[in-house]
C-alpha cells in the first residue's frame, strides 16, 4: 500500500509532500488544470540526489506507456483524414501483421485484440546507443517468437505492448512517415512542443536521473530484466540511480519531456477547437470499449476510463526502471492533471484519484 492511499491530509500539498518526506520517491512535479491555466501546481524534491539539482516545473522525465495516447491521436487523426477506417482489419493497413485477419484497428486501441504482452523482454537500450539501435528489426524478432494470440478478438480486456508496436507500424504504413516523425510533424509540431517534448534527450532539458530503491525487491527484480552494470550507475543516499537511456518501442513507450507539454496536450485535448482532432474524434476515443458479451472494458481507445466523485475522466500511467507518472483528462470538467516521478512504477496506481479529490467538489 502506498502513502497516498493511507494519507488522510487534506490538501494535494501535504500529500505530495508526504511523497517525499517519507522516500517514496526522490521527486516528483504535479498539475491540476483547466484548458487556458494551471490552477495548482507543485515541485519537490530533488532530480538528481548526487548534485542536489532540485525538481522544477521544467524538469523533464520518461513518460514510458503515457505515449500510447499520443498514438491514438495520430490514428484517429489518419480515420479522419479517411487514410485509415477504425473497423478495418489490421492486415489491411499493415499486410505482415502476424495474427491474422480478424482483428481490427480498434481492437488494437482498445487492448482487445488478445495480442500477448510478453515479459520479461529487453525494453531499454543505453542512450548512447540509440543511433545505432534498430527498433523495426528488434520487434519483428519479438513479433516472431509470439506469434499466438492469448484470446479471441474483442473477448476480453488484456493490456498489450504489442497491440501499440503495431499500429506504430500501422501510422508508418498509412502516413509513409516513420512513427516518430509522424507523430512529431502532426502533434508535437502544432502545439509547438518541438522543444519540450521529443524521443530524444534535449541536451537543454534539465533531465531528471530516475532512481529504484536500492534495497528492494524491485532492484533484486532488475537483474533478471536488464544488465545493472550497463543501465545503472551508484547508489546515493539509499537510491540506485538509472544512466541515460531510451525505451525500445517508440509507440508504445518512447516520449520524454517536461510537463508542462503534456499539460497543453491534454489541453488542447479538452478545448472545442482543438488543433488535433474534431469533436467527433474525441468522443469517439473517449468512448468506453464494449466487449462482445457486452460488458464496459474498462478502457476507451488508449485511455484508461474512470470516474471521480461523479466526475467521468480519462487516463493513462507511464512507468518502468526509475520513472513513473499519470495523466488524466475530465471531459465534461475541462480540467486534466499530470503527475510525473523519478521512482521505478510498474502499475497504474491511480495516485490522481487522490490528488485531484480537492478539485473535483
Amino acid at each position: 500500500m502506498t502513502s497516498f492511499e493511507n494519507n488522510f491530509a487534506h490538501t494535494p500539498g501535504d500529500l505530495l509532500r508526504q511523497q517525499i518526506e517519507s522516500r517514496t520517491t526522490p521527486g516528483l512535479y504535479y498539475a491540476f488544470f483547466d484548458t487556458e491555466k494551471i490552477l495548482f501546481e507543485y515541485s519537490g524534491g530533488k532530480a538528481d540526489l548526487k548534485t542536489g539539482t532540485p525538481v522544477e516545473p521544467a524538469t523533464a522525465f520518461h513518460a514510458f506507456s503515457v505515449t500510447k495516447t499520443f498514438t491514438a491521436v495520430a490514428v484517429m487523426q489518419l480515420a479522419e483524414q479517411g487514410k485509415l477506417r477504425l473497423d478495418d482489419p489490421v492486415k489491411t493497413y499493415w499486410p505482415e501483421f502476424p495474427y491474422g485477419s480478424d482483428i481490427s484497428i480498434r481492437q488494437l486501441l482498445a487492448h482487445s485484440g488478445g495480442l500477448s504482452n510478453p515479459l520479461p523482454i529487453s525494453w531499454i537500450h543505453r542512450a548512447e546507443d540509440d543511433s545505432a539501435f534498430d527498433e523495426q528489426s528488434f520487434f519483428d524478432e519479438i513479433f516472431r517468437r509470439h506469434p499466438k494470440t492469448k484470446s479471441g478478438p474483442n473477448e476480453k480486456f488484456a493490456y498489450s505492448n504489442l497491440d501499440h508496436l503495431a499500429l506504430g507500424r500501422v501510422i508508418q504504413q498509412v502516413s509513409g512517415l516513420p512513427y516518430r516523425q509522424y507523430v512529431e510533424q502532426h502533434i508535437l509540431k502544432p502545439l509547438r512542443l518541438e522543444e519540450d517534448l521529443g524521443f530524444v534527450r534535449n541536451n537543454r532539458w534539465n533531465m531528471a536521473t530516475g532512481y529504484q530503491k536500492a534495497f528492494s525487491f524491485g532492484n533484486l527484480l532488475f537483474g533478471f530484466f536488464l544488465d545493472k552494470k550497463r543501465f545503472m550507475g551508484e547508489k546515493t543516499d539509499g537510491w540506485k540511480s538509472f544512466l541515460p537511456f531510451y525505451v525500445n518501442g517508440s509507440a508504445y513507450g518512447g516520449l520524454l519531456g517536461k510537463p508542462g507539454a503534456f499539460i497543453t496536450f491534454i489541453q488542447d485535448l479538452l478545448r472545442l477547437n482543438s488543433r488535433l482532432l474534431s469533436p467527433e474524434s474525441r468522443r469517439e476515443m473517449f468512448a468506453e470499449n464494449r466487449l462482445n458479451d457486452g460488458r464496459a472494458s474498462g478502457m476507451s481507445l488508449s485511455w484508461y476510463a474512470g470516474n471521480l466523485q461523479g466526475h467521468p475522466y480519462y487516463c493513462h500511467a507511464g512507468g518502468g526502471g526509475g520513472y513513473y507518472c499519470e495523466i488524466r483528462i475530465y471531459p465534461e470538467s475541462g480540467r486534466g492533471s499530470v503527475l510525473f516521478t523519478n521512482r521505478s512504477g510498474f502499475t497504474d496506481e491511480r495516485l490522481l484519484d487522490k490528488t485531484d479529490t480537492a478539485f473535483m467538489q
